[in-house]
């Protein structure tokens, strides 16, 4: 017995017309007319009288409608409660950086359908978060409220980015302090890293020296290779620039690290991508 012929006996039920009905359930008079015989034949009764006039239920059609219409609702009511066990692709929410050199390995085993937003800063994704634009996101875990669930994957320090000829090159390590003369090329805020280097300078006594402010999505290691300043990324991004003319040393006294973590609503969705970063970091 298919559901769509008991939607469409019902709605003919309810309209007293064959054409009515068709028009209420978006089909043409002939399909919503085989649907009322299949289901006839199913039951091997009749359940409408037809005449010219009209239609109208049988005894029989008019018990089976009695019978029938709590049950629809009913399905109707269980096929909504499903829908949270479709697979729906998961809205994901990241940072640049996480989303460039952390996340591509995770998510290849993931078994269901995503999308990817980036968003430049950790308070913009967990907005996006709280107005149910997104699933989860992966953020600097400083920034998030109590309220959410919060699960810690990983805490990295910041590194300082140099050319090749600077004058640094033979150390192993560097001050903040020995920075806060440094020509500073940063992304443009909003931004979670320009923040925290404002604060931490702040802290020593001295004012950043930006000297070029480039947008989300330039090349910003392209003018440190250049010569024209120096930047500071966290550890992920540092690590992942054997490949250009630069060397990266880690900040002393930088404040605090970076700790990344993965901000839910949902107690189950969280707990699964926790449990498939976990699995495969």
């Amino acid at each position: 017995m298919n559901i769509e012929w008991l939607k469409s006996f019902a709605e003919a039920a309810k309209q007293k017309s064959f054409s009515k009905a068709a028009k209420e359930n978006n089909l043409s008079q002939p399909a919503l007319s085989k649907h009322i015989r299949n289901l006839e034949n199913n039951l091997d009764i009749v359940l409408f009288h037809r005449s010219s006039a009209g239609i109208q239920l049988t005894e029989a059609g008019q018990r089976f409608y009695t019978r029938i219409t709590p049950v629809i609702a009913e399905l109707n009511t269980i096929r909504q409660d499903l829908k949270q066990f479709r697979n729906n692709p998961i809205a994901i929410g990241s940072l640049p950086s996480l989303a460039t050199y952390y996340l591509p390995s995770k998510f290849k085993k993931l078994n269901r359908p995503m999308t990817l937003m980036i968003q430049n800063t950790s308070g913009e994704l967990l907005q996006s978060l709280q107005e149910e634009r997104l699933d989860a996101v992966f953020v600097d875990t400083l920034h998030t409220g109590e309220s959410l669930s919060r699960y810690e994957l990983f805490t990295e320090p910041y590194y300082a980015v140099f050319p090749l000829d600077h004058r640094f090159k033979s150390k192993e390590t560097v001050e903040l302090a020995e920075l806060c003369e440094e020509p500073l090329i940063v992304h443009q805020a909003p931004c979670d890293v320009r923040k925290h280097i404002i604060e931490q300078m702040e802290l020593l006594g001295h004012k950043p020296n930006f000297i070029y402010e480039v947008a989300f999505g330039d090349f910003i290691l392209g003018s440190v290779m250049a010569g024209m300043g120096i930047t500071i990324f966290p550890e992920m991004m540092a690590k992942n620039i054997s490949h250009l003319e630069l060397f990266s040393l880690p900040i002393v006294n930088f404040g605090r690290e970076r700790t990344v973590s993965l901000i839910t609503k949902d107690n189950n969705i969280g707990s699964k991508l926790f449990g498939l970063v976990s699995d495969i970091s």
